[in-house]
């Protein structure tokens, strides 16, 4: 009767409910006894799974970006396996970071290049299965990088329009005529700091950026009509409204997703961000959705930089790599399922923890997701093997629901099994018990157990119908056919 119970409150929670995830009920408590003989009581969350219903299919891939470590992945076949072996499909390069032009000219309009380090790099991607997306040109809070040469005009701040969209054609042209499928671009990498210089909005820039990236889109369509090229303001309120109202041009949405904001910020926060922002319409952002309504066109959506945090001045935030990094990051990626968006691209591969630690005050490792120092995943890695290789864009994403809101689920058919994410947001233990699975389950664990400095997934086949969520943790339940 309990059982019947639940499932009918769920049925009729989802008919009502207008959140991104479905929840039931109240927590119920369990006796525990430790081994000094002290009582506690653990909240029980319940998990059900209805294999029956179908909600969506799920068009998401993962990817990543490479920096100033693509010559470190590309001579390395341990990074290029460990890439095959969590299926990432998409991988984000800028320009400038192995920019082959070694003199532009902005009278003729011509430049001088050599390509050599751009196609080993394209070339491999593209042998591995892998999508580039090409970001041309850049700037931050340092200024704007472009070709070698280049000028910029002194009534806007910017490249020539007509001059920077000669050179991101060349890219173009270049991979036609070598054979080689690049399809994804980005006309400019945060022109936040451009426009939006020191949190203030000035429109005149804006205005200044869209007849530099319409050239641009233009530009790259004649000589390729087939690339598809985006920007990475594209959800900022202002800048979409702007874009729409004045004729603006895009293929694709894209957006930077870090949600914690320092060092010292509370987990609660950027946890509670992973959910919202960039899927949810607020103050400042369009949620995918109501973007894609209020565009006209439902345009892909990329998440084309993810991580924790940005941080990075004296250091990167030491939560990205801990189990709670992989919280947030299991949290986004769900949502981004649940949202539609076709690539999320972690920032970045790989960094050194031996140069961090020894260079930066904060005690972050960088922002990879691999270790340089000994080619060995931390635990955003693990997270992201377990999703890439048992997650397929036409997968069925399926029903599930949990009694807290502490607990979200995500679940799919992949390979004649289901497939359930469970996300533990709340660093306290908790008993999952389990509703809805079939047969033989397995269960793929990331918890505080194992540290996160020598990170493992924890493996074990279910004798019952629950299992123990020891704080933070992200767990993969596998059922047989």
């Amino acid at each position: 009767m309990k059982t019947l119970t639940i499932l009918a409150f769920l049925l009729l929670f989802s008919l009502a409910a207008s959140m991104v995830w479905p929840s039931y009920g109240g927590v119920q408590a369990e006796r525990s006894v430790s081994s000094d003989g002290s009582i506690s009581y653990l909240p029980i969350v319940d998990v059900l799974v209805n294999t029956s219903r179908v909600i969506a299919l799920n068009n998401l891939s993962l990817g990543f970006m490479l920096e100033y470590d693509w010559q470190t992945w590309l001579n390395r076949p341990v990074m290029q396996q460990l890439t095959q072996n969590a299926s990432f499909k998409m991988v984000r390069i800028f320009s400038h970071r192995l920019e082959p032009c070694t003199k532009w000219n902005d009278t003729t309009q011509t430049g001088t290049f050599n390509w050599n380090n751009v196609d080993s790099l394209i070339r491999k991607l593209i042998s591995l299965n892998i999508e580039p997306l090409i970001c041309l040109g850049f700037c931050d809070s340092n200024g704007i990088i472009v070709a070698p040469g280049m000028q910029a005009d002194p009534a806007t701040g910017l490249p020539y329009p007509e001059s920077f969209a000669k050179y991101c054609t060349a890219w173009v042209k270049h991979f036609e005529s070598v054979g080689l499928p690049v399809k994804y671009y980005e006309v400019w990498n945060e022109p936040f700091f451009y426009f939006y210089k020191n949190w203030v909005y000035n429109e005149t820039k804006l205005s200044y950026f869209m007849d530099l990236f319409n050239t641009c889109y233009s530009s790259m369509h004649s000589e390729n009509e087939t690339v598809l090229i985006g920007n990475d303001a594209s959800l900022y309120k202002k800048f979409f409204d702007y874009w729409k109202g004045h004729g603006g041009k895009l293929d694709f949405f894209s957006f930077h997703k870090y949600d914690c904001d320092g060092t010292t910020m509370p987990d609660g926060t950027p946890l509670q961000r992973s959910e919202k922002r960039y899927f949810v319409t607020d103050s400042l952002w369009y949620g995918i959705n109501d973007a894609r309504r209020l565009w006209g066109i439902k345009l892909p959506a990329i998440a084309t930089e993810c991580n924790w945090a940005a941080t990075c001045a004296s250091g990167t935030d030491p939560r990205i790599q801990k189990v709670v990094g992989s919280v947030w990051l299991g949290l986004t990626l769900s949502a981004a399922v649940l949202n539609n968006v076709q690539y999320c691209i972690y920032y970045s591969f790989s960094s050194s923890k031996s140069w961090e630690l020894a260079h930066k005050s904060t005690g972050g490792f960088g922002f990879g997701m691999i270790n340089q120092d000994d080619n060995k995943p931390w635990y955003p890695y693990l997270l992201q093997m377990l999703m890439g290789s048992n997650l397929s864009v036409g997968d069925q994403v399926l029903y599930s629901g949990s009694s807290s809101g502490d607990v979200r689920t995500l679940s799919w058919l992949h390979a004649s099994k289901s497939y359930t994410l469970v996300v533990c947001k709340n660093d306290q233990a908790r008993i999952i018990r389990l509703q809805g699975f079939g047969g033989q389950l397995d269960l793929f664990r990331i918890d505080g157990n194992i540290s996160y400095e020598t990170p493992a997934i924890q493996t074990s086949r279910l004798s019952g119908d629950s299992f123990l969520a020891d704080g933070y943790a992200v767990a993969l339940l596998v059922s047989g056919s």
